[in-house]
């Protein structure tokens, strides 16, 4: 008995270990995947892979759900949009099914730069919020102010794509994430997106020096923490608005800078961006044929790409995903419905097989108590009738079979001579007699 009990508390002490092992392996992949976009889009792969092979042997959830964000992340990041929003559709499946709070954010920032990118605004900021709601509901700093820059970006851009740039008021939202990124070391490396954003924002309303203030800040943090992807938005922005300064070389080199980087990253999307921002600022400067090559790589890519193809896929895709959702919530209530209607029904049946099983109750009581109360009151008249029955024999019967009694004395006296008058009196006493018993019996009959 002791053997068998060591047994299995060695067993369950290996397996808590073995749990441990893997979550704590699982946590360190989800860690170096969320680096990785900005260095090693290979890597990011490879991450992605590792995770869901844990998955497959272990049945860890969340290793497949993050395996399928860095998966949908990956595509997104190489330009394939349709394959990217078919992998985030169907990990945001997951997530809602397991109930795996942590990854909404994540999931909801690349479905928003998807729709995003393709210039669909309105699910663009569907996404946003609905990543930020989950950020907020998580308590996840990190998160929060992720998604507040998020949407600060979304509205940067759809100003920039519609030329309302009066309406930007994406700066009020960026420098509230900056307060609270500032606000502890630990958020510092958040802040490089952010002075990216900003550095945007004042370019473009025309506030040179503060672009190149902010685009410094990000710059200095993105070499810190080796954040290659976000140095190409902050060369970008420094490049173009030290150009704008009349510093056109160095702010030529600086996008020259920016594009090397995305060519290193083999990330074809932001490629395409920046060859159109150096044909733009070559042609400006009048080197038209450098500018014709930047363009011809531009459109190179952009007809590989097939982007102008995107928005529409992205947004049958979310269709295709909502409505197959409100399909199975309805179906869900539908079968909530049928097992309702069950109840019911067996409710009904059961109170209608109970209101008849008390009407049989209160049915049979009633004969019962009728049945009573005749017996109650047959006894009552019984008790009357041999009330009057012992009546009648201590009074009446008693007359006529005196009379009787005495004429047959009489008769006895006389030798049994007969006398007409006694037989007379004999005969009025037998029929006063047979009254009397006529009398009794019918007291009977009416007991009865």
């Amino acid at each position: 008995m002791l053997i068998t009990l060591s047994i299995g508390c060695e067993q369950k002490a290996i397996r808590y270990t073995e749990n441990t092992y893997v979550e704590k392996y699982v946590d360190s992949l989800i860690r170096a995947g969320k680096k990785f976009p900005n260095n090693n889009l290979d890597s990011l792969l490879g991450t992605s892979r590792k995770l869901t092979d844990i998955a497959i042997s272990t049945r860890n959830k969340r290793a497949l759900i993050y395996g399928e964000v860095f998966l949908a992340q990956y595509y997104w990041l190489t330009a394939d949009h349709k394959k990217s929003m078919e992998e985030a559709l169907k990990c945001l499946n997951n997530v809602e099914k397991w109930d795996i709070k942590q990854a909404y954010p994540s999931i909801y920032t690349i479905i928003g730069n998807l729709h995003k990118e393709n210039a669909n605004y309105q699910l663009a900021f569907s996404c946003v919020q609905s990543g930020l709601y989950w950020a907020q509901m998580n308590k996840d700093t990190n998160a929060i102010i992720s998604m507040i820059n998020l949407k600060a970006m979304f509205i940067q851009t759809r100003c920039e794509a519609l030329k309302m740039p009066l309406n930007d008021t994406s700066i009020n939202l960026q420098l509230k994430a900056l307060k609270i990124a500032e606000s502890s070391p630990k958020f510092e490396e958040l802040r490089i997106a952010l002075f990216d954003n900003i550095a945007q924002y004042y370019f473009d309303n025309k506030n040179y020096k503060n672009a190149i203030y902010y685009g410094n800040q990000g710059v200095a943090l993105a070499l810190k923490y080796n954040r290659k992807r976000s140095l190409t938005y902050g060369y970008n922005w420094l490049g173009k608005a030290w150009y704008q300064m009349g510093n056109q070389q160095k702010g030529l080199d600086y996008l020259n800078k920016a594009l090397a980087i995305a060519r290193n990253l083999k990330e074809p999307y932001r490629e395409m961006e920046l060859n159109e921002d150096l044909y733009h600022f070559y042609s400006k400067n009048g080197d038209y044929k450098t500018a014709i090559d930047f363009d011809a790589r531009s459109q190179q890519i952009q007809d590989s790409l097939r982007v102008h193809m995107n928005e529409k896929q992205m947004s049958e895709l979310q269709l295709q995903y909502e409505t197959g959702k409100k399909n199975k919530e309805i179906a869900q209530m539908s079968y909530a419905k049928q097992i309702e209607n069950k109840q019911i029904l067996i409710i009904s049946g059961i109170s209608i097989l109970l209101i008849i099983f008390f009407i049989i109750l209160f049915l049979q009581y009633r004969i019962i108590w009728r049945r009573n109360h005749a017996i109650k009151k047959s006894n009552e008249k019984k008790d009357q009738a041999l009330g009057d029955i012992a009546f009648i024999q201590a009074h009446e019967l008693r007359k006529p079979l005196a009379s009787i009694m005495g004429i047959i004395n009489v008769i006895k006296e006389m030798d049994y001579t007969v006398d007409p008058e006694c037989i007379s009196k004999l005969d009025e006493a037998s029929k006063a007699l047979d009254t009397q018993i006529h009398a009794v019996l019918s007291h009977i009959k009416e007991a009865e």
